[in-house]
């Protein structure tokens, strides 16, 4: 009946070439611990193509499907029934089985086809023989997942390539073998395959995972990783040496242009991606503020597109901060940054808010006044005894990193207990659920800032200048 069952229904029910035994262990026996209920062997192959089969140990519900742009670049889906590798059939994108309990699939995925094909960021892209791409592009899975199940991966990345994933380890030690909850293959933070020279990067008691794709950069590894320790260390440095991200990945390629670009996502664990621009030498390392910006999102919780600007605010408010309490910019640098693009946040006609306008300008930079307000008034209310690093801290002391996604009232809530004060309760409803504005000439004219040639120039005896001076001083250590 065995081989009846293969040469009606066309199918292989042997592998066609030798392959190894898939490594995929037994879900865990405790009781509290997460049910291991999804199971991938992911081997790179010839061609830059992945040989995946996966292991569903509970009934699938709904299809299986990768991230929708990538479906062209998934073949030869097959499923296994009474020992017979059954092809599958694809519609709407989609691939439905007949899989009531559990489950075997196996597939190929033309990664190196999806990066050149792609080319973006957050879904695949290649630089020279590296090819970066979250585990949501190539790993097919069920359209809802269990409840507090993970899934496992172990990958062969093939002789002299490597492997690395924003995933957490497995506790077994196995090279490349990680876990993560089911839920984040909808939305999964990156991995990549090639030559890539990795290394460990302190940042206080944690670490960040330097991958680096060396096809075009204008930087050896070793000054790779000392952009990459001062950018870590002064973030570090700004949590007091206890990053909320005890790891975090941090792939750095050659991405052209003048621009050096960053992205993070959070899914199984933070990661960022910088792309480094042309203009990127040794010597320019120390003024790029791209992987400060990126690890500052890296270490905050996930706020939702709706509350972006506070994510991108903040992160573009500290940076240059964080970088100049340990010496690698001047307190003019700060504020001369502040001056010259503090204006573009202001509101203009027909605004609603910082919640509701989406502009480049209310994002980033109307997100960043309403973090130096806040900075400024909690300072000036408390006689400079609390600040807005108290309500990052306080954030930070949870553990919540980018894979977290938060509610904007429990950052409010926070806050408030953080500082003792309702600051950014009242700064919210005045700046972000309506146009409030601020006098920005006023307000520099108070902190003793102004504009003389191409920096800026301080009178320390305007009525803020003590609270300016502690804002970007340099702390000891």
């Amino acid at each position: 009946m065995l081989a009846a069952c293969c040469a009606v229904l066309a199918v292989s029910c042997a592998s066609s070439g030798p392959t190894r035994a898939p490594q995929l262990s037994r879900p865990a026996e405790a009781s509290s611990a997460p049910e291991l209920a999804w199971h991938y062997d992911v081997r790179l192959v010839a061609g830059g193509e992945l040989a995946v089969e996966a292991r569903f140990d509970t009934a699938i519900e709904g299809p299986l499907t990768v991230d929708g742009d990538a479906t062209a670049f998934v073949k030869d889906v097959q499923f296994q029934r009474a020992g017979c590798w059954v092809a599958a059939t694809e519609q709407d994108n989609a691939w439905q089985l007949p899989c009531a309990a559990s489950c075997r699939v196996r597939y190929r995925f033309q990664l190196r086809q999806a990066c050149l094909g792609l080319n973006e960021a957050d879904t695949a892209l290649a630089s020279g023989d590296v090819l970066i791409a979250p585990p949501s592009t190539w790993l097919l899975h069920p359209g809802t997942s269990p409840k507090h199940a993970e899934l496992e991966l172990q990958v062969e990345p093939g002789p002299g390539q490597r492997f690395v994933s924003a995933f957490r380890r497995a506790p077994d030690g196995r090279p490349d073998h990680y876990r993560a909850a089911t839920a984040v293959l909808d939305d999964a933070s990156y991995a990549a395959f090639g030559p890539l020279d990795v290394a460990q990067v302190p940042a206080g008691d944690g670490t960040v995972e330097l991958a680096i794709a060396p096809a075009g950069l204008a930087l050896s590894s070793e000054q790779a990783r000392a952009w990459v320790m001062d950018s870590a260390g002064a973030i570090a440095s700004y949590y007091q040496g206890h990053l909320p991200a005890r790891r975090t990945l941090l792939l750095l390629m050659h991405g052209g242009g003048e621009n050096t670009r960053g992205l993070t996502l959070g899914g199984g664990g933070p990661a960022v991606l910088v792309r480094a621009s042309d203009l990127v030498t040794p010597v320019t390392t120390r003024d790029d503020w791209v992987i400060a910006h990126e690890l500052l999102h890296a270490n905050f919780p996930d706020l939702g597109r709706e509350h972006s600007w506070l994510s991108e605010g903040l992160a573009t408010y500290l940076e240059p901060i964080a970088r100049a309490r340990v010496g690698l910019l001047s307190e003019a640098e700060v504020w001369r940054g502040l001056w010259e693009g503090l204006p573009e946040g202001l509101p203009e006609a027909g605004d609603q808010g910082l919640e509701r306008t989406r502009t480049w300008g209310r994002t980033y930079w109307g997100g960043a006044l309403f973090c130096l307000m806040a900075d400024l008034t909690l300072r000036e209310r408390s006689g400079n005894q609390h600040s807005l690093d108290d309500v990052i801290l306080a954030i930070g002391k949870t553990g919540a990193t980018d894979e977290d996604f938060w509610p904007m009232e429990r950052v409010l809530s926070v806050a408030e207990r953080a500082t003792n004060s309702p600051v950014l309760r009242e700064l919210y409803e005045r700046l972000a659920e309506r146009p409030g504005t601020v006098d920005l000439s006023a307000l520099f004219a108070r902190l003793g800032v102004r504009a003389q040639g191409g920096t800026v120039v301080f009178d320390d005896s305007a009525p803020l200048a003590h609270i300016r001076r502690s804002i970007a001083a340099r702390r000891p250590g």
